[in-house]
């Protein structure tokens, strides 16, 4: 029992850490952490190494620290018993499986800060779990629970971000990726910490950023690319498509097909591509004008990559149904490939709305009858006609009223509703809650751009520019420097990894 009695030591020693002042909890938690990665393993745990009664002795929210490594170093002895990367014993509902779950609800995020890798590795062994027995929804909530737990902002962009929605997808889990996506991503891990605003770079102070803790040598997260960047943003952009969140898509697979580039692009960008086309069309009715982010040319190669999705939009903005029919059918099995079928029958349906949308700014009111001969999608009986403006009205897509007569044989009508007349009480507490959530954003924006101030401050270029007296080159200098004769290939398909 002699380990037992030096873990209990390092866990004493910790807890009346806590009393003390900033500097001494961080030079006490790293002499703790130093020490841990010595003693625990499994060579120095023995035959306690694969006997989890050892766990009870510690408290996984006051001994967070401890428990972790213990809890590391049991699942290092079963991969090393049964030469498995998952093996049984880590598997729900096992018992090994339910103390990392348990752990990853209640663990102390500031002692986390200082043994990030060994978190992480226990949110990866819980994703790899849950897909060894294909139910990645088991792990979906829990990754979630602990991003958070460890930065509510999720502001800082980390492998966890991109392992979180690739869970979600292939769970079809999709609300619950909302709580992170909803968030904004302001920095990728910094190579140093940074104090801001007054506050202390030691990982147990008080932060005002995340940015703080979660850098290059915290271990919160591996290596990235910006291929890892790409990834999230089209993942997510998927999970909204699910949802019908359109605005939110756009807006995600948007910061894919923006993404500068000086040479070759990825296909990963031309999928987000083509779906940006679709989704337009569902969210807007029509093709919209790309970022001017995008250089020209970029626009030219995407649109030839693209060009069935292309000639699809310029078929729904001609407002002739059964071109758009045509055009669906003739290139079905490019839709298929591309796994864009299910957004592509969407379009037709979008089609209709859009039009009956188009006919409003017309019509105060008209009949259902009166409606379908306007409408050219509207080819069917007024029964049916009358379902589909009911299923738009139902949907919140169309806002009007269905108004039938109580005589036999009177046409039933059709009023557009003017959401100015008449506010209604959900509208209002609408409002109130996006203006609290423009208010967070603005928040984060404000803090992103204090970060990037200060390392603008401190660049060389700034410096050379203060020293000589100069101006910086406006944005439109800057652009026209870069030529648009820049070769661009496609990379190899990326989207193996997304699947």
């Amino acid at each position: 029992m002699e380990i037992v009695e030096v873990l209990m030591t390092q866990s004493a020693q910790l807890r009346e850490a806590r009393n003390l002042s900033n500097e001494d909890y961080d030079r006490q938690i790293r002499e703790n952490v130093s020490s841990l990665r010595h003693v625990i393993s499994t060579k120095g745990l023995g035959t306690f190494a694969s006997n989890d009664s050892l766990l009870d002795h510690f408290d996984p929210v006051a001994d967070s620290l401890v428990y972790m490594f213990l809890l590391r170093a049991q699942i290092q002895a079963f991969q090393e018993e049964f030469r498995e990367n998952v093996p049984a014993a880590l598997l729900p509902p096992g018992k090994l499986w339910s103390r990392i779950v348990s752990y990853l609800r209640t663990f102390d995020p500031i002692q986390v800060r200082y043994a990030g890798q060994e978190w992480r590795q226990l949110v990866e062994i819980v994703a790899q779990a849950s897909q060894v027995v294909s139910k990645p929804i088991l792990a979906v909530r829990l990754v979630r629970d602990a991003m958070l737990r460890l930065d509510p902002s999720c502001s800082v962009f980390t492998s966890t971000h991109l392992l979180l929605v690739r869970l979600c997808l292939r769970a079809k889990a999709y609300t619950y990726a909302l709580p992170v996506l909803d968030r904004h991503i302001c920095h990728f891990p910094a190579s140093t910490p940074r104090a801001s605003s007054g506050f202390s770079v030691l990982p147990c102070a008080a932060h005002d950023s995340s940015l703080s803790f979660i850098t290059d040598t915290s271990g919160l997260s591996s290596k990235l690319t910006y291929k890892d960047y790409l990834q999230y943003f089209l993942c997510g952009g998927m999970i909204y498509m699910a949802l019908k969140q359109w605005c939110k898509a756009a807006h995600f697979l948007e910061v894919v097909i923006s993404m500068p580039t000086v040479g070759p692009i990825s296909m990963i960008m031309v999928e987000a591509y083509k779906k940006w086309i679709l989704v337009t069309l569902l969210d807007k009715g029509k093709l919209s004008s790309p970022s001017n982010l995008i250089p020209p040319h970029v626009v030219k190669l995407y649109q030839s990559l693209a060009k069935p999705y292309v000639n699809l939009a310029h078929s729904f903005s001609g407002g002739d149904l059964k071109h758009l029919e045509a055009e669906i059918d003739a290139a079905r099995e490019i839709w298929c490939t591309d796994n864009n079928m299910g957004l592509v029958s969407q379009v037709l349906g979008a089609y209709t709305k859009h039009t009956v949308m188009g006919i409003k700014q017309t019509f105060a009111a008209l009949t259902v009858k009166e409606l379908a001969e306007q409408a050219s999608p509207l080819r069917m009986s007024d029964e049916a006609t009358e379902a589909v403006i009911a299923s738009f009205i139902m949907s919140g897509a169309v806002k009007a009223t269905l108004l039938q007569s109580s005589s036999q044989g009177s046409p039933t009508m059709l009023r557009f509703s003017n959401i100015h007349s008449a506010p209604q009480l959900s509208d209002e507490s609408k409002v109130q809650s996006c203006l609290v959530r423009e208010s967070q954003s603005l928040g984060s924006l404000m803090e992103g751009l204090d970060e990037i101030g200060y390392h603008v401050g401190l660049s060389n270029e700034f410096i050379d520019t203060v020293q000589r007296g100069q101006t910086w080159a406006s944005v439109g200098d800057v652009n026209s420097g870069i030529s648009e004769d820049v070769g661009l290939e496609i990379e190899e398909d990326l989207m193996g990894e997304v699947s």
